[in-house]
């Protein structure tokens, strides 16, 4: 039944359980990136200026303690 329905949409069968083995895994790094959202809409809302993002990076390190990249 797995084999039929896979082929109808066009999926292989070990994408189909991969997808479903680590559904954990998206929802931990769907979380991560929701907080880390947050924290640049923060820095970006520091001192209700404009800024790019290489002052969006530096208030990041400066302000919140935190590093990313600007990829």
């Amino acid at each position: 039944m797995i084999t039929y329905l896979c082929k109808c949409i066009g999926v292989s069968k070990s994408g189909y359980y991969n997808y479903f083995s680590n559904e954990n895994k998206r929802e931990i790094q769907d979380n991560k990136d929701k907080l880390d959202f947050d924290l640049i809409l923060k820095a970006t809302k520091f001192k209700n200026r404009k800024k790019g993002s290489r002052q969006i990076k530096m208030v990041l390190e400066n302000e919140f303690n935190t590093t990313m990249n600007l990829i």
